[in-house]
């Protein structure tokens, strides 16, 4: 009976120590999930900003090009008056264009940071699971070897 005795503190002390490392994993895994939605969030965040804004850039297009034609046929020029015209547009739209490359590599540059940010993140949370099961685990069987307190 006496090694029986001596076995149950030793099997309880190994289930509180797996059910430690277990609520610790899932602590991690949490943390991982949530780092996840919030990258999650800021990319579509950045994604409806950039939607709106080429919105914007295209109306405001549409609207520069519409006045520069109805001036043009107001004043009734010739055809002479619509090669400057259509040199005008040209410069609108190429514009547009420039603004709207810069505003995606801006949105491109924005979405690596986050990512690369958020995987830093993921590691960190995994690595300190990982040191706090070996940790644990360590301690567990230096306590079982009469090593610990």
């Amino acid at each position: 009976m006496g090694g029986f005795t001596s076995i149950v503190p030793l099997a309880a002390s190994a289930l509180q120590t797996g059910q430690k490392i277990q609520a610790s994993q899932a602590s991690a895994q949490s943390r991982v999930a949530e780092l996840d939605a919030a990258r999650k969030a800021e990319l579509a965040d950045i994604d409806a900003r950039q939607k709106q804004q080429d919105t914007e850039r295209e109306e405001t297009l549409r609207r520069r090009q519409a006045s520069l034609r109805a001036r043009q046929g107001a004043s009734g020029l010739m055809a002479g008056g619509t090669g400057s015209a259509s040199a005008v547009l040209a410069g609108y739209e190429k514009a547009a264009l420039d603004d709207q490359a810069t505003d995606r590599a801006e949105a491109t540059r924005k979405r690596n940071q986050i990512n690369a940010s958020a995987s830093w993140r993921e590691k960190s949370l995994l690595r300190t699971a990982q040191d706090d099961t070996a940790a644990r685990l360590s301690a567990w069987f230096a306590r079982r070897d009469g090593f610990g307190g």
